[in-house]
């Protein structure tokens, strides 16, 4: 790595993260001239940076940004902080290994927006299969992945000896309550096992997974705006890469924008590429006028929430001595994902007020009442995650998390230096078919542990925090929408706030100028389910297509 790098280049990649990673070792495979800009440090040397509980020790250190949001109102006023890494590999090294795409239906939705198949299931079903490299004999090949970077594996395929207590209770839990094991890759729908990018217990961050040789990674270099020139009556273009310390990078072919969520719209509004308010409060030259930069940002707003078990000493999760194989630390201790779908009896009124409010369009309304899409993801964690309770193994962890929320919120720019943090006001929680979703997957979890026969003998009651009443399947929506409020956070898989359709077209080219692309979460023009790197890899896979197609 360098703190330098040349001064010109073919492509110009802002953003060391998972897709920019990705990006620069593909094209660079086809011998052109790369340069990352990456504005965290290279910590490969760090073994947090790899091994499964670091991940938990990464969050709120030098190598995360941990933007601050504004208060956000729906969450009885508190500010919260996403985690996003700033470090080579970006949110690669900090997320916690957790591999799971979303429901065939999501894609097509994808698609359907932007008017590209390209976008659909089928047509990204390649550049998934591209990233992967499946170590499990039992999963259908036809959707997955044997040549790619990644190594992926299901819990029980990673060690013979990795079988956790709770695991056949889990699943005989949500059995009772008519969960049923999905049965196509394609599908989430159901029960089904989690799978994980680990290598033989290690993560596996993007700058390692995909091969850097070749490619000149420059950190310690904030981006400050992009550079154009205009000739005649011709759209600007792209002549190169301003850094906030003065260094510049000129580009003979284009600049990739690969900075994440937050960070894309913020360089593209001090680039002059942003809504002509926003601009005009900074007094920044516009460029192109875009007023979608910075909208509709979305992520997955989650409810956790801790268990007390029954009987500890039989060594269930984390803490207890008799957690003591080391195969139990070949991953996250936890076996299965629960994806479902809201009834519609339940969505479908909640829809209806947001429509009238404004909130949500009748074609979104169509789409999220779609009966092959799921709603709310729930998993359950061996361990307590830290929480400030007795570390002794009596304690596991849950997550119920939208994985379509119709809520939305913008980032924006409250000053001109590239160093002053976005203006993130995420708005969680602010629909009414978000609550109700999220209330319903919460009761679901709490039938799930508290009313079934397989979860009542392993699980005693919620541990509520401190001050609060435990939850039961009993409880009213007003308690479970109090409690969301008093302390739902996001998964941190932010995404929207460079529209596909909005603000650039379905090869990822900025709408109005030549030259430039994103290629990050940001260009997701709808939530996807699942968890976003499986979607990522694929995307940054197929961005490299596009380029070069275009080269």
């Amino acid at each position: 790595m360098t703190q330098s790098g040349p001064q010109e280049c073919d492509y110009l990649i802002v953003g060391g993260g998972l897709t920019g990673c990705t990006i620069a070792s593909r094209l660079r495979s086809y011998g052109m001239e790369i340069v990352v800009l990456e504005a965290g440090v290279d910590a490969s040397g760090n073994p947090d940076t790899t091994t499964p509980v670091g991940a938990f020790a990464l969050a709120g250190t030098d190598l995360d940004w941990a933007f601050k949001t504004e208060p956000v109102a729906n969450t009885s006023g508190r500010s919260h902080t996403v985690v996003a890494g700033k470090v080579l590999g970006g949110g690669s090294v900090l997320n916690y290994g957790g591999w799971s795409r979303g429901d065939r239906s999501d894609y097509d939705h994808w698609a359907k927006v932007v008017g590209d198949e390209r976008w659909s299931y089928e047509r990204q079903l390649p550049y998934f299969r591209k990233s992967e490299c499946v170590l499990d004999t039992s999963i259908d090949p036809e959707y997955r992945g044997s040549k790619g970077p990644l190594r992926v594996t299901s819990v029980s395929a990673s060690d013979p000896k990795r079988i956790y207590g709770l695991r056949e209770p889990l699943r005989s839990a949500w059995n009772e309550l008519g969960v049923q094991d999905v049965l196509k890759d394609s599908d989430i729908a159901g029960i089904s096992e989690c799978l994980e990018n680990f290598d033989d217990g290690l993560r596996q961050p993007a700058h390692l997974a995909y091969s850097l040789d070749g490619v000149q990674v420059v950190t310690g270099a904030l981006a400050y705006r992009v550079l154009f020139e205009k000739d005649g009556n011709q759209e600007p273009h792209v002549t190169g890469v301003l850094l906030e310390d003065g260094r510049q990078f000129k580009i003979r072919k284009e600049v990739i924008v690969c900075a994440g969520t937050m960070h894309t719209p913020q360089i593209l509004m001090l680039s002059g590429i942003g809504p002509s308010d926003m601009l005009a409060s900074f007094d920044i030259p516009p460029v192109v006028i875009s007023n979608n930069v910075g909208k509709n940002l979305f992520d997955h707003f989650a409810l956790y929430q801790l268990w007390k078990l029954r009987s500890p000493e039989k060594g269930l999760a984390q803490g207890t001595p008799l957690w003591n194989d080391v195969a139990y630390a070949k991953g996250l201790p936890w076996d299965w994902i629960v994806n479902e779908m809201t009834p519609s009896q339940i969505l479908g009124p909640g829809l209806e007020i947001d429509r009238k409010d404004g909130k949500v369009t009748t074609s979104e309304t169509a789409a999220l009442l779609d009966e092959r899409r799921c709603h709310v993801e729930t998993l359950v964690i061996y361990s307590s995650l830290g929480a400030p309770v007795p570390a002794d193994g009596s304690i596991i962890a849950t997550s119920v998390m939208l994985l379509l929320p119709s809520s939305r919120g913008e980032v924006g720019i409250s000053s001109a230096d590239p160093a002053i943090p976005p203006k993130i006001s995420p708005n969680y929680y602010d629909t009414v078919s978000d609550r109700l979703t999220l209330i319903h997957g919460c009761r679901r979890l709490a039938q799930a542990l508290l009313d079934t026969e397989a979860g009542k003998s392993v699980i005693e009651s919620e541990a509520p925090p401190p001050g609060m009443i435990a939850l039961t399947s009993q409880s009213t929506n007003d308690e479970f929408d109090q409690r969301i409020r008093d302390t739902g956070m996001a998964h941190y898989h932010a995404g929207g706030t460079a529209a596909m359709g909005k603000v650039v077209d379905t090869k990822l080219r900025v709408f109005g100028v030549r030259g430039l692309r994103v290629a990050d979460a940001s260009v997701l023009p709808v939530p996807l389910g699942g968890h976003p790197q499986a979607s990522l890899y694929a995307l940054a896979e197929q961005a490299v297509d596009l380029i070069l197609e275009d080269s």
